[in-house]
């Protein structure tokens, strides 16, 4: 029963106590106790994998039952390895690693992989020079995303930082004019926006990586980007708006990158001498050496505040008298 449950919740993982509400829709005298023993025994047969989280719950997603199976004729070192290998999601894990975080001798992790490949629950991948280790029904990373994720099979974020810095400023500097207010943008018909082929040309005279740069590559970069809510992408029509051609065919069009403005968010507490001084949480009180009223920084900072608000409304009544 709660197998089902949580099987029927698909390839997620679900939280523990989600799971028991769940369970008392069905079985209401399922005690928190009891519940925890199937979970427990659950795991045990291997018919479910847990994670926990950062308040000390645990969270649970259902294995398959020939999984299960398979599972269950391991030996408790060879089981260790196959939960790392499934932590690694796509990206795969080494065998140097496995032996790091295991702890066992090169010899008997080498056998365990091979035992696990013959029971086709793991599989070896190549995306560069060293050898990944991943579970047999999953499909690694497109070959061009580990070719910049990986240099000398070793990951190397460096590159795809800076890859994305490199996409994201060029973008940013063609999404709006320059020289004039912060506010302001291009008109609406405006088509110098960045395209695909754009980005790429300017990454490949970078040269920040000696691998190839190719446009699989750096979509994906930019899918990144889209992601982290830095850019938008967007399809432009170059189509005569007054021809009457109606095929819907975008051969004529493109999609074009164009950049989120970064914007300072001021925090006003941050910027009170209070959320900067360094005896304010330790030693500042009201009546101690250090004190709010004592403070010769605060007036200063109130007052330069209260000059500020008193000057906008002072140009804000300008204006209005010009506009009048």
């Amino acid at each position: 029963m709660v197998w089902d449950v949580i099987n029927s919740r698909g390839q997620v993982f679900v939280d523990e106590i989600k799971i028991h509400e769940l369970i008392q829709e069905i079985l209401p005298d399922t005690s928190w106790e009891i519940f925890q023993d199937i979970l427990l025994n659950l795991y045990e047969v291997g018919l479910v994998r847990k994670r926990q989280t950062h308040d000390e719950r645990y969270m649970y997603q259902a294995r398959s039952k020939e999984t299960a199976t398979k599972l269950q004729a391991l030996e408790n070192h060879e089981f260790e390895i196959y939960e790392l290998i499934e932590n690694s999601e796509r990206k795969g894990i080494s065998k140097t690693d496995i032996q790091k975080q295991i702890k066992l001798v090169q010899s008997l992790v080498e056998s365990s992989l091979k035992n696990m490949q013959e029971q086709k629950l793991i599989k070896e991948v190549k995306p560069k020079t060293k050898k990944l280790y991943m579970l047999f029904d999953i499909k690694p990373h497109d070959e061009s995303l580990s070719r910049l994720l990986y240099t000398n099979g070793e990951p190397d974020t460096f590159v795809v930082e800076s890859l994305k810095s490199i996409c994201y400023n060029f973008i940013y500097r063609r999404s709006f004019p320059r020289g004039m207010d912060e506010d302001a943008i291009f008109y609406p018909n405006y088509n110098g926006y960045v395209t695909l082929s754009k980005v790429v040309q300017c990454v490949q005279e970078t040269k920040v990586t000696e691998i190839e740069i190719e446009e699989a590559d750096i979509k994906q970069i930019l899918d990144v980007l889209i992601f982290e809510g830095k850019i938008i992408k967007k399809f432009i029509s170059n189509v005569d708006p007054n021809s009457m051609k109606t095929d819907d065919n975008r051969s004529d069009s493109q999609f074009v990158y164009i950049a989120k403005r970064a914007r300072n968010i001021n925090n006003a507490w941050t910027q009170a001498p209070c959320g900067r001084c360094p005896f304010f949480e330790n030693e500042c009180t009201e009546n101690g050496e250090i004190s709010p009223s004592t403070c010769i920084f605060f007036p200063q900072w109130l007052n330069k505040a209260i000059n500020m608000i008193q000057n906008d409304e002072e140009n804000e009544k300008g204006k209005d008298t010009l506009d009048w």
